[in-house]
């Protein structure tokens, strides 16, 4: 194994500066899409329908290593942007700098992740690096299921430099004291505004500053109902809003008027005590978002949504013209702004439903982690390969091979002038970062046994967002009631 404490970095930046120029680097990446819901971007490639479009492909990988060589099996989601990434990047750099290890790659459908994984370490097999976000309940059930390799020792021992990391997303995974994994992507939710359409309305562009107080939900609406055009014409109509990407809207929604359900002790332990979803804050803003499509008609309803969705996407066919989504959309959309065919876009904040809603954004951090209970050789192996994939230079061809934020400090100027076409760094500055000041790491990652928990209110609320005759005020004593049942339910089952 020759990729120690003292790795040959020179070689890895001529190794990846070659092989991103071969590769043509900048293509969109799939979305951060750790999320169950995920956009239709991030869906995964199924048998064509009869009529349907075209599936994207799945990219295979080599499975069988040569004569002598260590085997490190690496868990990865299919998507074609960072499977590429994966095959043409990662695995040659990889290759000249630990000749010795054949990188094993599983590229599995996300949705099907889980079961995998269960599987192989239920079976013991070989599992060295994954991500626990992608696919099953997430980082906080697999650390309490005792999964997760703690990397502390490790980074003690190799002194391992964190410096350049940006410290408040570096501290996600660590949890009393011990590092559970290396981030290698984090982003916000923000509102996606198509240029274009408000340029034809002559409507300038909405603020990229997160605290700018004019920014409220009653002025969103209102620029949402002068964008809007032909809403009862689903084949010309221009929609103001779009809220289907904000996700997950279970707790996104009443961020916005500052009522987050949950609290510090349950995301930092993974079990929540009960919720109140009753009161007349967090019922408003369900009414609200419901009656975007109902009521102020600037949103499209469930079958539109649809109908946009067979176009590449509501925000991607050029007919909405703000988008509330997770930050995936940096990234998604980023080829629409050289397609011929495709349109310039900014970013704005999500908007204050109160003044008081001083945490209104859900940011997804994604990390590398290693199984637990690997013997030491094992371990270091996968460790290797963890210091591998976050190191400056990879972290950069990451960035630039699909188009995701780094989590090093170092390279986020480079990474805001991606968009400079269209938007001047600063600005795309100004509008990625107030997310982390306005933000919170998505539920999803940080309470145990999410899955079982997002059954329950989807079950619920899916119905709610698709009938034009809903009433959120009918909706959560129920949604508050099934929901405190499954906490109390999953606390009693892991002895909380």
């Amino acid at each position: 194994m020759t990729l120690k404490k003292h790795a040959p970095w020179l070689t890895l930046f001529a190794a990846l500066s070659l092989l991103l120029s071969a590769c043509g680097g900048g293509s969109p990446a799939q979305p951060a899409g750790e999320e169950p819901a995920a956009p239709a971007a991030e869906a995964p490639a199924e048998e064509p329908a009869a009529e349907g479009p075209t599936p994207t492909p799945v990219l295979e990988f080599a499975q069988e290593p040569s004569e002598g060589q260590k085997v490190l099996v690496w868990m990865v989601r299919t998507g074609l942007q960072e499977n590429r990434w994966e095959r043409d990047v990662v695995l040659p750099a990889y290759q000249q700098v630990a000749p010795d290890v054949f990188v094993k790659v599983l590229n599995i459908v996300q949705d099907d992740i889980a079961v995998k994984r269960e599987a192989m370490i239920a079976a013991k097999e070989p599992l060295h690096v994954w991500s626990p976000n992608w696919g099953g309940d997430g980082f906080a059930s697999d650390r309490f299921r005792g999964l997760l390799a703690d990397l502390t020792p490790l980074m003690e021992r190799d002194n391992y430099d964190t410096s350049d990391f940006i410290p408040e997303v570096f501290n996600i995974y660590n949890i009393e004291g011990k590092q559970y994994g290396i981030p290698f992507l984090s982003t916000g939710s923000y509102v996606y505004y198509n240029m274009k359409l408000f340029d034809e309305a002559g409507i300038p562009y909405p603020t990229s500053d997160w605290s700018d107080k004019s920014w409220t939900w009653e002025a969103f609406v209102e620029l949402g109902k002068q964008l809007t055009k032909n809403y009862d014409d689903p084949n010309t109509a221009v929609y103001g809003i779009a809220t289907g990407d904000l996700w997950p809207k279970f707790d996104a929604v009443p961020m916005i008027w500052g009522k987050f359900p949950w609290s510090e002790e349950a995301m930092n332990t993974g079990f929540s005590g009960p919720l109140t979803l009753t009161d007349e804050t967090t019922i408003k803003a369900y009414q609200e978002f419901h009656d975007l499509a109902y009521v102020h008609r600037v949103a499209p309803d469930d079958a539109a949504s649809q109908a946009l969705g067979q176009l590449g996407g509501a925000f991607q066919s050029g007919r909405v013209a703000m988008s509330m989504a997770g930050g995936w959309g940096h990234w998604t959309y980023k080829d629409l702004i050289d397609d011929p065919n495709g349109f310039c876009w900014g970013v704005a904040p999500i908007p204050w439903g109160t003044p008081d809603a001083t945490v209104r954004a859900t940011i997804f951090t994604d990390p590398w982690a290693i199984t637990a209970g690997m013997d030491q050789e094992n371990t270091d192996l996968a460790w290797d390969f963890v210091k591998f994939l976050t190191a400056p230079e990879s972290a950069r061809a990451y960035m630039e091979a699909t188009g995701a934020p780094p989590v090093r400090q170092s390279l986020l100027e480079e990474y805001y002038k991606q968009y400079e076409k269209c938007v001047p760094a600063e600005k795309t500055k100004q509008s990625f970062t107030g997310a982390f000041e306005y933000g919170h790491e998505s539920s999803n990652h940080l309470l145990v046994k999410y899955d079982e928990l997002s059954q329950v209110w989807d079950n619920l609320m899916s119905p709610f967002w698709s009938d034009p005759e809903a009433k959120a005020a009918d909706l959560l004593p129920v949604l508050e009631a099934d929901v405190n049942d499954a906490l109390q339910r999953i606390r009693e089952e892991a002895g909380q």
